[in-house]
This record gives C-alpha cells, structure tokens and sequence, in this order.
C-alpha cells in the first residue's frame, strides 16, 4: 500500500514538472526528433561510396543538417505568411457559416448551428481551429531554441561513446545499457523516419490538390495536415476535415467540399493503410488501446504537440520497461501483443 502511494505520488509529480517546464521541455523534444531524423537521412546519404570515403561525419551532419532547415526556414517563412492571411479571411469563413446556416434553415427546416450550440456552447468558428494555429505559431517562435538544441547534440554525439563507456565498471552492465540505447535508437528512429516520409508525401500531394481547386492557404492546411498525420487514428480525420470546411466556406457549396474530401480523404487512407504499414512492418509493437490513452494523456499535459509526440514516447518506455524485470509486466500490457524482447 505504502508503496502504491508513493508512486502514486511520483506519477503525479512527474505530470506537474511536465507541465510546469513545458516551454522548456518542448522545443528539445522537437530538436530530439530533428536530430534522429538527421542521424537516419546521414546514414542513408553515407551509404553513398562517394560521400562515404570523402566526408567526415561532421560535414555530413552539416549537411543534412543545412538541407533541412534550410526547407524548414523557406516553408516557416511562407507559412507565417499564411497565418496571417488566413486570418484576415477568417471574418469572411464566419459570415459563410451563417449563410450556410440560413441556406439549411430555409431548406431542411434544420437549425445546424443551434444544434451544435447545444452541445458545445456558442458556436465560434475560430475556436476550432485556433490550437492548431497556436501550436503552429509556437513551433515558430520556438524555432531558434530548437536549432541550438540540434546543434549541441550532433556535437554531443561525437563524445558520447566514450562517456557511455566511462560509467560502467563492469562490462556486462555496459553491454546490457549499449544493447538498450542501440534497441531505442533503430525503434525511436525508424518510427521518425517513416512517419516523417508518409506525414510528408501526404501533404504534398493534399498540397497539390488543394492548389488544383483554388482553395484558400494550401500551405497552411498541407502544414495542418503533415503535423498532424504524426498523431495516430484520430488525426489523419482530423487534418481532412479542415481543409473540407474551408473549402465548403470559401466556395459557398458543398460539392467543393465533398471533391476536397475524396481527394484528400483518399490521399489518406492509401498512405495510412497501405504504405505507412508496407514500411513500418511490425516494429510498432504498441496496443491500440495504449495508443489512445497516450493521446489523451499527452494531450492534456502538452497539447497537440503532445499528441504528436505520444506515440514515440510510449514506444520507448515499452522498449525500456522491457529490459527491466521489475517493469516488464507493465511493457507486456503496453505492447500489442504481449510479445516483447528480452
């Protein structure tokens, strides 16, 4: 009992120092991201024989490191800009609403926004798309930090070995720590990685059709949609739904939006349910259940980002816990199918 208190106790402790030190805490969990996804596009580029026997590994860092943000600068900058239009065209979107509104009233004798108000309170079309926007807008801002965090760990790595080395007196323990760091490095990076690629292939072809039938700031919706194709289940729906509204709003028909749906909404569902598994296989060894409790749970301590970031920090607690006999039983109800490594 007195046991279950106290880690009762440390959870809660835990939750609190999350949220307290989020401003801090977020900009490096994205700069971790970034510096994986630099650690795979590196070694990919260095299988190259070329780059492999004329680049040190600082120039190849460098260079992955310049492609990248390089492309997140030039797209920050568009998207900034994009903010700001879509919300010089959010009053019109709003008057929309109302004209759609009385369009359905005259129509179907249906009050839609009456309807909704019963449930969710005063109907405000803002609302619903504003912490995506702040999430956007955060990420931006934080943008400096998050470069300086990368640059130290790509500097960090090159120490690191020896570090991990020096801790350990007796070699098992070393072996048993390099097999763990090894096993969460190939599962954590492989799960960037491919989610990265489809999240990324996504939007650009939701891009593509979006500029196809003139909806209004494609980018920011194609931005909307790479984001949160990293939150599982729940966010590919989510990220089609805007760019239908939107398109429903601006053209005043819901034939627009239908078309938006079926294009987007296809786009979808062959890159989540057909490509994403192709490559991923069966390395995510998480249950759906788990999955969903996680969003919640990071949702509510780190808002959308944390929802973003849900599933690669459960995956690497299941592989941590797995290592671990005292914490092994809790890696087994985590994981899909109960069948963890040793």
């Amino acid at each position: 009992m007195i046991k279950a208190t106290y880690t009762l106790i440390l959870v809660i402790a835990i939750v609190y120092v999350l949220m307290v030190t989020k401003a801090l805490l977020l900009p490096f969990v994205v700069a971790l991201l970034i510096w994986y996804l630099v650690k795979d596009i590196r070694d990919f580029i260095g299988r190259i024989k070329f780059i492999q026997e004329k680049l040190p590994i600082w120039l190849k860092n460098l260079l992955v490191f310049a492609i990248i943000f390089g492309v997140i600068s030039f797209v920050a900058r568009l998207l900034s800009s994009s903010i700001a239009q879509f919300g010089l065209e959010l009053p019109a979107y709003e008057a929309s609403v109302t004209i759609l509104n009385d369009f359905i009233i005259e129509q179907y004798k249906f009050d839609a926004v009456r309807y909704i108000q019963r449930f969710s309170g005063n109907f405000d079309f803002s609302q619903v798309i504003q912490p995506i926007l702040n999430s956007l807008s955060q990420l931006l801002s934080d943008g400096f930090m998050i470069v300086i965090y990368v640059i130290f760990l790509l500097l960090e790595e090159s120490t690191f070995s020896t570090k991990h080395r020096l801790l350990f007196q007796e070699e098992s323990k070393y072996q048993q720590s390099k097999e763990l760091l090894q096993e969460i490095n190939e599962s954590f990076g492989n799960y960037i990685t491919i989610k990265t690629f489809t999240s990324f292939l996504t939007a650009a072809l939701s891009y593509f059709l979006m500029w196809l039938f003139d909806l209004d700031t494609p980018l920011l919706w194609a931005t909307v949609i790479f984001l949160l194709n990293y939150i599982p289940s729940i966010g590919s729906l989510i990220a089609t739904i805007f760019p239908v509204l939107i398109a429903v709003l601006q053209h005043g028909s819901l034939l627009s939006g239908l078309w938006i749906l079926l294009g987007v909404g296809s786009i979808q569902v062959l890159a989540g349910n057909f490509l994403e598994p192709k490559l991923m296989g069966n390395s995510l060894n998480i249950s759906p259940l788990v999955v969903i409790i996680s969003l919640v749970v990071w949702g509510a301590i780190w808002g959308v980002l944390g929802m973003v970031l849900s599933v690669p920090i459960m995956v690497m607690l299941i592989i941590v816990f797995a290592k671990f006999e005292a914490t092994k039983p809790i890696a087994i109800l985590l994981s899909e199918n109960g069948k963890i490594g040793d």
